[in-house]
């Protein structure tokens, strides 16, 4: 007999980790799967940003992240060798960065990431994490009731089933799910390939300590990252069928670098990068999130924070449909804006990849916060929410436009509560204080079983970011973007009634 979930999640990296913790905070019962037995020892992606940042924070997991991160300097340099100065110093993060945002994006291998996110799921009494596991075939019940997946030990081939309510696919580009369920994967599968080596190496002399968080060396074209804190680095360089460069990894390392220095190979890897997306997010019970939903390039390092929003996004929809007070319109919604949104970053990541291979004196001048916070969510549960064309180009502003996501602004003068600490597992209604919308809320939200606080904006900054005029109010979703701000007056209970219905897609 199959064994019974609400939610079962395909994929233990960092997608399906934080949506399950974000599920299990919700008290759904989920149960994660990876086919892989242990984390990768390859630190493969390094580092997320603000917005993701601030997703960790509602987790509670922002300290223990941040203690366990690389010791980096915020910037960019471009050199020629490392013997060099550099020609160009980009800032990455520091007071510019962190006006917009409680939080700052944080450097990090993804191996020593993913261990710190699941030291933190296994706190959540009703999510479960089986590594060494992989779903092996998914069918669906007949009326679109649930489905069967049938799990299989990696290591010992030994099979169950599980019955879930949903699944959700987090297993990568190449995801199994996504192949089952027959979605195509739009984009260009080949944009180029890179040949990554992973080494030990003392380059204090040269960069410092700590070191800047991204160095373009441009005397032989490639990326050279710290990876962690004990001297491990990793070179990436553009490759051919036949290798770039030196076939043996240290003499490419010393061409790479422009210096003869004491290494220790640890890895030497090639791999194609490419920028795709999936042509839906959604078939009846089984969604998509994560690299299993789009794949970028490492150009921007996006691709775990934009896989974190997908989750942000789905999980409060899923568990609000499961526990009563959504309708299956909010969780098709997932869908209706997360799709749109993920092209976008897609489009604009590959002129970004372009655009580098193109330039010699650093990346192209992009706000990357604008692909972490500049788009709008345009759906059937945004009112007057309407999309508009990420500008990378633009500096991002905030806004507490229908759709976007809500201002931080500092709760106190200690800062140390912001506005996005007020999100996170139900409806939030901002408004002056003493204001009729703050009082009608409760015979607003009486019956509809939707759960949702109250916010007075005691400040003027509050008030001025979030737009609360002559007795204004804004509703914010849990995933922190604008469901609706008031456009009406008449019998405020009533108006604010339907805010909250549509919002949950009733």
């Amino acid at each position: 007999m199959a064994a019974t979930r609400e939610v079962l999640i395909v994929g233990g990296g960092p997608t399906g980790v934080v949506l399950g913790m974000l599920l299990g905070d919700f008290g759904i019962d989920v149960l994660v799967v990876d086919k892989r037995p242990r984390i990768s020892p390859l630190p493969r992606a390094r580092g997320i940003h603000a917005r993701a940042a601030e997703i960790l924070r509602q987790l509670g997991i922002e300290d223990d992240m941040v203690a366990a991160a690389l010791p980096v300097r915020p910037a960019l340099e471009v050199r020629g060798p490392l013997t060099e100065p550099p020609v160009a110093v980009v800032p990455t993060g520091g007071e510019g960065f962190v006006e917009v945002s409680p939080s700052e994006g944080i450097a990090i291998a993804q191996d020593r990431f993913e261990s710190v996110l699941r030291q933190h799921l296994t706190r959540r009494s009703t999510v479960e994490l089986r590594p060494g596991v992989g779903a092996t075939e998914l069918s669906l019940e007949e009326g679109g009731s649930g489905a069967v997946v049938t799990l299989t030990e990696t290591a010992s081939g030994r099979t169950s089933t599980v019955r879930a309510e949903y699944v959700v696919g987090a297993d990568g580009w190449r995801s199994d799910i996504r192949r089952g369920l027959g979605v195509p994967f739009l984009g260009e599968e080949h944009l180029a390939r890179l040949r990554g080596v992973f080494f030990r190496a003392d380059l204090r002399p040269w960069l410092g300590d700590p070191p800047p968080a991204f160095i373009q060396l441009t005397h032989v074209p490639g990326i050279l990252l710290s990876t962690h804190p004990d001297h491990r680095w990793a070179t990436m360089r553009l490759t051919g069928p036949d290798g770039a460069g030196p076939k043996v990894p240290e003499a490419l390392i010393r061409e790479h670098l422009g210096v003869d220095v004491p290494v220790e190979v640890l890895g030497d890897t090639t791999f194609s990068v490419g920028v795709q997306w999936a042509e839906t997010l959604q078939r009846g019970r089984v969604l998509l999130a994560g690299d299993a939903a789009h794949r970028v390039t490492p150009q921007g390092a996006g691709g775990i924070s934009a896989a974190m929003a997908d989750a942000h996004n789905l999980a409060w929809k899923l568990a609000a449909f499961l526990r009563g007070w959504g309708s299956p319109a909010l969780l098709a919604s997932y869908a209706v804006e997360r799709g749109p949104v993920t092209r976008q970053i897609c489009a604009a990541n590959k002129e970004m990849w372009l655009a580098m291979q193109q330039s010699t004196d650093g990346p192209p001048r992009i706000d990357l916060r604008v692909l972490d916070m500049g788009y709008r969510y345009a759906s059937p549960v945004v009112t007057g929410g309407s999309a508009r064309p990420l500008d990378v180009t633009a500096t991002y502003e905030q806004t507490a436009a229908p759709g976007a996501r809500a201002p931080h602004v500092w709760l106190d003068d200690a800062h140390t509560r912001s506005t996005i600490d007020a999100f996170g597992t139900s409806m939030v209604l901002l408004a002056a204080p003493n204001t009729s919308w703050l009082s009608a809320l409760p015979q607003a939200a009486a019956g509809t079983g939707i759960p949702v606080d109250a916010l007075a904006a005691e400040r003027d900054d509050v008030r001025a970011a979030y737009r609360l005029h002559d007795g204004d109010a804004v509703l914010v979703r849990p995933d922190g973007h604008i469901a609706w701000r008031s456009h009406a007056r008449p019998s405020l209970s009533g108006v604010l009634r339907q805010a909250l219905l549509t919002a949950t897609g009733r």
